[in-house]
């Protein structure tokens, strides 16, 4: 199928052949016929499919057959970054066409830009949305087109009475679009029936967790570090030798203000993301990444899902991740849509047995490595784990001597036996009571 097959408008599959797009993904083939027929939906995905132009498509399509004021599509995204992201394709697929315009209702934004200048397709936080309908500053009533994006984590963010009393102030939409990374878990299909009428179901597989898999074309890698200063050392390395653009995650966002520091005293361009950032510095961490000007974007977990940044080539774990599900999200930001891309893992000795989980959970194996001269070769399992603690744990000076007191089997000990120089002399211990005797007789006979 080619996207000039779907009957989309003329300008609309001009500005598809100027992204690059050749082909439909599967969840864009699966979904794009019957969300063009006026179809309710509820689609769930791995990461990295391309849910975003399957729900931008039809919207696009549909609100172009006829001129209209007042917003006229909300797309609900449960980050800054996401709504922001998706804003931006929406508008590279608007293009020249004049009736149409996308915009953000988003936290950290300016209130009087985005009240003055209102879009036709609207992408929302769910928490600024529900400031503008309870203070009157949107219309409600013209929008005929509705999207919930990444639904699981907009719940289990606690967004589900805000999301719910948002859709009920959409009472005049036309369709709704629902779609998730998973279909299981946190209630989705109980909230999908209170939003959704007779919806279309798609499933890449079967929707649940199983099928958060790794891009079909990812290497994965990983180094044996002792420490902080080895990881930037290898990630040093790595980062001067591998070209291309990098994204490289850690646990905290002090951490990741560490790193950064280290990285631009060795010369790296990088930009950095972090839940703490205002909007503008957001915005202008990922206009630099994605724009080339920074070719290495440090960032928490904040950009581990949904964030669509374009070119990356490699991915980094400067931190292990928390669980196998999210270095799953992590590793989905390269080899996104058939692209080639490489994971790397730097990992320290108390973290070697959750590599293995890694490999178990992804159904793919890690590729061990080592650098002459900056690390060593990953250790065998009998020199970690349990089996060191307790080697070491034999030979430690447990009786505090410095380890010159190691135990010995009792079959080696020999009893001790002082020899003394009468022994040697053959002579035995004096009888000091018969000297005494003898002494007397002696006096009495005198």
């Amino acid at each position: 199928m080619q996207f000039s097959e779907l009957g989309l408008p003329d300008f609309l599959v001009e500005n598809i052949e100027k992204l690059g797009w050749e082909t439909p993904t599967p969840v864009q083939t699966l979904v794009l016929p019957k969300a063009l027929e006026g179809f309710d939906i509820l689609g769930g995905a791995p990461t990295g499919t391309g849910k975003s132009a399957a729900f931008l498509l039809p919207i696009i399509a549909r609100l172009s057959l006829e001129k209209k004021s007042g917003v006229r599509a909300i797309i609900l995204e449960p980050t800054r970054e996401l709504a922001m992201q998706v804003e931006s394709v929406c508008s590279e697929l608007i293009g020249g066409f004049n009736d149409l315009s996308a915009g953000t209702i988003i936290g950290g934004g300016s209130r009087e830009v985005q009240r003055e200048n209102p879009s036709s397709i609207i992408a929302a936080t769910p928490g600024r949305l529900i400031e503008y309908i309870e203070k009157g500053w949107i219309d409600t009533s013209t929008v005929e087109m509705y999207v919930i994006d990444e639904a699981d984590r907009m719940l289990d963010m606690g967004f589900r009475d805000d999301v719910a009393k948002i859709t009920r102030e959409l009472y005049n939409r036309y369709q709704t679009l629902l779609f998730s990374a998973t279909l299981e878990g946190s209630g989705i299909d109980e909230f999908a029936s209170s939003v959704l009428n007779d919806p279309i179901e798609v499933r890449l597989g079967v929707g649940g967790e199983e099928d958060e898999v790794l891009p079909e074309f990812l290497q994965s890698r990983a180094y044996y570090a002792a420490g902080d200063p080895q990881k930037i050392r290898i990630l040093h390395h790595l980062l001067t030798t591998i070209k291309g653009k990098s994204i490289v995650f850690v646990k905290t966002k002090e951490r990741l203000q560490r790193l950064d520091a280290s990285l631009r005293r060795l010369g790296f361009k990088c930009a950095s993301i972090q839940g703490d950032l205002s909007m503008n510095e957001r915005k202008a961490a990922i206009k630099n990444f994605a724009s080339g000007d920074k070719d290495i974007l440090i960032a928490t977990d904040v950009a581990a899902r949904g964030l669509d940044l374009p070119d990356v080539t490699h991915v980094y774990n400067f931190d292990m991740p928390a669980n196998a599900a999210i270095y799953v999200h992590r590793a989905g930001r390269t080899a996104r849509a058939g692209e080639k891309g490489v994971v790397t893992t730097l990992v320290m000795a108390n973290e070697i047995a959750f590599l293995e989980k890694l490999e178990r959970y992804t159904g793919k194996d890690i590729e061990k490595r080592a650098i002459k001269n900056i690390c060593a070769q990953f250790p065998t399992s009998k020199s970690t784990g349990h089996h060191q603690s307790e080697k070491k744990r034999s030979r430690a000076s447990i009786g505090g001597n410095g380890g010159f007191d190691k135990k010995k089997k009792e079959e080696d000990k020999k009893t001790h036996k002082k020899v003394r120089l009468r022994d040697k002399k053959n002579k035995g211990k004096p009888d000091f009571a018969a000297k005494r005797a003898k002494k007397a007789a002696r006096a009495r006979s005198e």
